[in-house]
């Protein structure tokens, strides 16, 4: 939700509009005003909120952008709305302050209830327009959310088109509309879809027209890089499909937002920020000391001479180090690099500051990376085509890197769509090669200056302490294939055909030439990597995929306990299985797992499959939250009822009331059995109805089932 908004509030940044002063603006006027009324017509909006607006352009189509916000400064709510220059409702967003810290509760609306809504609202917004949807079914839910999230994409001739859709957020609580997002093509036409080929026919296209091939992908666990071989699609499933009337290979459309992919634009410190914030460590005074004791990297001012001493990067002295720092090279931690930015002092005439950043590996004194800016001139005019710019590339290379470069494979496919502004500058891509099986995580990229003939940016990636696993038992390109074909699929959809010459533009920039066309593609909601031995369908991290299934238990029917086990598992509170094991005893790590749904835990769903370092990293948020402390982590232990009532009263934040035992009075007949103390928990607990007993004793000592957990987890929640 975070990124979706920021996006909006980015584009609405960079194309928000001056109005002119000529006669234009009192037609402006007219459209503002005719927004105002259909955004109000649609939603409640007090008359003493204040009200602010902005025009934008959307690609080719003005945008009215219409906030309001409440009187009350301190809790403030914010309405806001988008309306097109055409009348139709884009987006919708209501915020009201809400504090996430607060306990969980079980919502008061089903997602059924809530879906039901969401079509009432969109037939309110947007009349007839559900009958052009299809709902996306969805198995998710969390305690953790306010709102239940729906998605729907638009259907054409009864065939998909999910470029396009609507997005809503309803309240669990209220029932009230939080979100609502529609992705529109205007003017689209959508080819008959009356005689397509087989699926069949389409797989065997599909093999010839794009293919697979063997790649090795890596992974990070407990600190360990692990390489598997993998088989994937040669082309990237979002730009290519096999076309459904002609069997061919089309080129679809790659319009996204703006914004270049690589960070060459970035300060050193700007980088510093986005590098710390994708796991690489930086190192503290104490650690850079205890580091350079061992006498395995360099040291800062080697690595600056290192800099000035490389004839490419052509580091001036005028140029003095303005930021520098030891960083650890995520993921491959046995890796550290220094970081240095060289900056030169303004221009007189122009106040042009030029700069200079490097990467220096500080074990090996290897030059793997650098950004060198250049100064903005109109009167330069690109200066080769992208073979000569490659060919300049290539030598670069193999004079500097050139036992690196008989390593690389030219990545054509990455490259070829990476031309930017009009021939000025070109990006290339370079794979590492493992016994000629490319690793695409590691390799080289590069951008060239077309305007000055010189590169850019330079990045070397290269992990040094992993291993790569044998493909002598490969399963081979068909058996691949077949898997693939079974287990994501072809699925008939339509999309949009590429633009001749598209570049990077916002894809209503291209609206009107926007052409719908009938397509076999691989379905994109699944991961398409075929284990290269196994032959399983695996997801980015070599880990068999699964599909998500609705939790569905086989040993509840009847059981007392049926109503709550349910209800907690449709809102993602839940122990993984195809049974729940009701009348059995619960280990504390399986108690832990229920008890964390229900809070702020943002770490890994723990499964019988899970790490040691994915179990501690839960107990150590449950230390920290207070609810284990020091010497009770028992994680295979059962745990017994008053156990349970302790960790549930701590979940509360009402132990340090509870401690005060001697203020308590329980009715229970088996008090004297509590644990003195523990008394204040169980009276808090039986206060609340979180417990009940057996209506006459508790049985503190007793273990408590699967089937009692669930239910006084259910009671907590509903407390």
């Amino acid at each position: 939700m975070k990124r979706k908004n920021m996006l909006i509030l980015a584009l609405m940044l960079i194309f928000t509009l001056t109005i002119p002063a000529q006669g234009s603006a009192a037609s402006m006027d007219e459209e503002l005003q005719s927004a105002i009324k259909i955004a109000k017509s649609k939603f409640a909006i007090p008359g003493d909120y204040k009200f602010t607006s902005s025009i934008s352009t959307l690609g080719t189509k003005k945008v009215y952008y219409l906030n309001w916000s409440s009187p009350d400064t301190t809790s403030s709510t914010h309405i806001n709305v988008s309306v097109d220059e055409k009348g139709m409702i884009l987006n919708y967003n209501k915020y009201t302050p809400y504090d996430y810290k607060q306990i969980k509760k079980l919502p008061t609306l089903s997602r059924q209830e809530a879906k039901a809504k969401a079509d009432a609202y969109i037939q309110q917004i947007a009349p007839g327009l559900l009958k052009e949807l299809e709902y996306i079914e969805s198995n998710y839910s969390s305690i953790q959310e306010t709102s239940y999230y729906l998605r729907y994409y638009r259907v054409a001739n009864g065939i998909p088109f999910y470029n396009d859709g609507v997005y809503i957020s309803v309240n669990r609580d209220t029932g009230d509309l939080q979100d609502y997002s529609r992705n529109w093509t205007d003017g689209l036409e959508f080819p008959s879809a009356t005689k397509p080929i087989t699926k069949k026919e389409a797989e065997a296209a599909y093999v010839k027209g794009l293919g697979l091939r063997l790649i090795y992908r890596s992974t990070e666990t407990d600190g360990t890089l692990k390489a598997f071989p993998v088989y994937v699609p040669i082309y990237d499933n979002s730009n290519y499909a096999i076309d459904a009337i002609t069997g061919e290979v089309r080129r679809l459309s790659n319009n996204y937002y703006g914004g270049f992919a690589e960070d060459q634009g970035l300060n050193m410190r700007e980088k510093a920020a986005v590098t710390m914030a994708a796991g690489e460590v930086q190192l503290s005074p104490q650690e850079l000391e205890a580091v350079a004791e061992a006498g395995k990297l360099i040291s800062k001012e080697e690595a600056e001479k290192v800099a000035r001493a490389a004839k490419f990067l052509d580091i001036s002295d005028e140029f003095t180090v303005d930021y520098f720092y030891l960083g650890n090279n995520w993921p491959d931690k046995n890796d550290y690099s220094w970081q240095l930015e060289f900056k030169k002092p303004a221009d007189e005439e122009t106040g042009y500051v030029a700069y200079i950043s490097a990467t220096i590996n500080a074990k090996t004194s290897e030059i793997i990376g650098f950004y060198r800016s250049e100064q903005n001139n109109e009167v330069l005019k690109p200066k080769n085509d992208i073979e000569a710019a490659k060919a300049q590339v290539d030598a670069f290379l193999k004079e500097y890197y050139p036992e690196y470069f008989k390593k690389l494979e030219y990545n054509e496919l990455s490259s070829e769509n990476r031309v930017y502004d009009n021939d000025k500058r070109f990006y290339f891509s370079y794979s590492r090669l493992v016994d000629e099986v490319p690793f695409p995580d590691n390799g080289v990229s590069i951008t060239y200056d077309n305007l000055t003939g010189r590169i850019t940016s330079f990045n070397l990636n290269w992990y040094s302490s992993i291993s790569f696993p044998t493909v002598e038992n490969a399963i081979g390109l068909e058996a691949a294939a077949d898997s693939l074909f079974k287990n994501a699929g072809l699925r008939l959809e339509y999309k949009l055909e590429s633009v001749e010459n598209e570049q990077r533009a916002y894809a209503d920039d291209q609206a009107e030439k926007a052409k719908a066309v009938l397509v076999y593609s691989l379905d994109g909601n699944k991961p398409l990597y075929i284990d290269a031995n196994s032959g399983v369908l695996i997801d980015y991290d070599g880990v068999e995929y699964k599909e998500p299934e609705k939790v569905d238990y086989t040993d509840i029917k009847g059981h007392f306990a049926e109503k709550q086990i349910m209800v907690l598992a449709d809102n993602g509170i839940y122990l993984e299985g195809k049974e729940f094991k009701p009348n059995a005893s619960i280990t504390q790590l399986d108690f832990m797992v229920l008890l964390s749904k229900t809070l702020n835990y943002y770490g890994s769903d723990i499964t019988p499959k899970s790490t040691q370092k994915e179990v501690d990293d839960l107990y150590a948020f449950l230390l920290r939250e207070g609810i284990v402390r020091d010497g009770e982590k028992q994680p295979t232990q059962t745990v017994t009822r008053e156990e349970a009532v302790k960790y549930i009263i701590r979940a509360l934040k009402y132990d340090k009331v509870a401690d005060i035992s001697s203020i308590f009075n329980i009715q229970f007949k088996d008090k004297a059995e509590i644990s003195p103390e523990l008394t204040g928990y169980v009276a808090i607990a039986s206060g609340l109805g979180i417990v009940k007993g057996d209506g006459i004793n508790f049985m503190p000592a007793r273990m408590i089932t699967r089937g009692e957990t669930a239910v006084m987890i259910y009671n907590y929640l509903q407390s």
